[in-house]
């Protein structure tokens, strides 16, 4: 005889019905979230392309003013050469969530939109609702800053950074006039009394390997959709019902009433 105390099957493991077989409220549902979604990401990206466009415009108006000027300081470029890097590192953010709105829309199309339009086909990711409802309740991004930097880097500002530098290198060597010797173009590479010839060459030496290593052996944009549509990415594995439930009920419980 069956036992009536036996425990029901996980909701986790029961899989769920295909997406034409859905209620109209679900679809309504999942348009607005779909829609929502898309407006986000469109969003991010023109934030995205806000920086990229700053960092271009800064790049050219200091070269500019820089090479046709004898008493502008060649130190204007490494000043410059900073402020693009700090464009990268505030680009790296915004892009950790485009990326994160892309993986969303991704789930969205691969298996919602191409289960309604081909019924037949199997799902590429059965677990993509439990995987979105889990990213609705505790949103994680897909990548670390740290890769998110490397790949704008890539895309970008690699090119920047070696414009500026040759810039830089060409101040240097044509300002005041033309070097005569290397000994000449190596002591004008001095700032002032404050940092000595050696150091700001191997400062420099060093920034421009660092940034051509972190860039040249970045994964390009497509592989890295690819790994992190994989769930190789930094998120983490969605809980288990019970485990959610036991947590939003720590979060919602009274704190103790003081006397």
């Amino acid at each position: 005889m069956p036992n009536d105390d036996q425990t029901p099957p996980n909701d986790d493991q029961t899989p769920p019905p295909d997406c034409h077989q859905e209620e109209p409220q679900f679809h309504t549902a999942m348009a607005h979230l779909y829609r929502g979604e898309m407006n986000r990401m469109t969003v991010w990206r023109q934030r995205l392309d806000t920086t990229s466009n700053w960092a271009i415009i800064l790049t050219f108006g200091m070269s500019t003013f820089v090479l046709g000027s004898l008493t502008v300081p060649h130190y204007v470029m490494l000043l410059g050469l900073a402020i693009v890097s700090i464009c990268l590192l505030i680009e790296a953010r915004r892009y950790q969530r485009l990326h994160h709105s892309k993986w969303r829309l991704a789930l969205f199309d691969h298996n919602y939109f191409a289960n309604i339009l081909w019924p037949p086909a199997r799902l590429p990711e059965p677990a993509w609702r439990r995987q979105l409802a889990f990213d609705l309740r505790r949103p994680h991004f897909t990548m670390t800053w740290l890769m998110a930097t490397r790949l704008r880097l890539r895309r970008n500002y690699l090119l920047l950074v070696y414009f500026i530098t040759a810039v830089w290198l060409t101040k240097v060597f044509i300002h005041p006039s033309g070097a005569h010797s290397i000994c000449e173009f190596y002591e004008r590479l001095a700032l002032g009394d404050l940092f000595p010839s050696w150091f700001v060459a191997s400062t420099a030496t060093v920034f421009i390997l660092v940034s051509s290593g972190l860039g040249l052996l970045t994964p390009s944009e497509e592989s890295l959709e690819e790994w992190t549509w994989e769930r190789n990415a930094v998120r983490p594995e969605p809980q288990s019902v019970e485990a959610l439930a036991g947590e939003d009920s720590r979060k919602t419980q009274r704190p103790p009433e003081r006397d």
